[in-house]
């Protein structure tokens, strides 16, 4: 016999087995498949991509933070994202969403720091954090009196 009359009959059997196995086991669930999501056109650093979709997996960044985007897009093509500071304060001033205002924070930071204002964007970041530390006491003095409520609600 020559080697390939021996190559096609274990080519058939290597084709024919994962169908055997597969008429053999239960039928399975389908896996679920995830939703892809489209990486914005501009560069942008690499915690802005985690921060931006982590708001898209949770809802959020349909409205003020597509926007947002948007604009940051838009100015930075133009040369002109120095002038979006004003606008991320505009948001600061008028949001109380404390992810969108995490982002601005963390974006007007971005914007400060690039003229070698450390100073400057490392106040804006305390400021931020101290915001996320208030709002986080906040929450956690909530869900304790919650769960104090539901405790006395449960002996009675």
């Amino acid at each position: 016999m020559t080697r390939l009359s021996l190559i096609a009959p274990a080519l058939a059997l290597l084709l024919a087995a994962p169908l055997a196995v597969s008429q053999q086991a239960s039928p399975a669930q389908p896996a679920p498949v995830a939703k892809a999501q489209p990486m914005p056109r501009h560069a942008a650093a690499p915690m802005d991509h985690a921060m931006h979709r982590r708001f898209m997996e949770r809802g959020h960044g349909m409205g003020a933070m597509a926007d947002l985007r948007s604009l940051e897009r838009l100015y930075r093509e133009a040369g002109r994202d120095r002038e979006m500071t004003a606008i991320y304060q505009d948001v600061l001033a008028k949001s109380q969403d404390p992810r969108l205002r995490t982002y601005a924070y963390h974006q007007l930071a971005r914007l400060q720091a690039r003229p070698a204002n450390i100073d400057q964007a490392a106040a804006t970041l305390r400021k931020s954090l101290t915001e996320n530390l208030a709002n986080e006491a906040k929450m956690r003095a909530e869900r304790e009196r919650m769960r104090t409520q539901r405790a006395a609600t449960m002996t009675q």
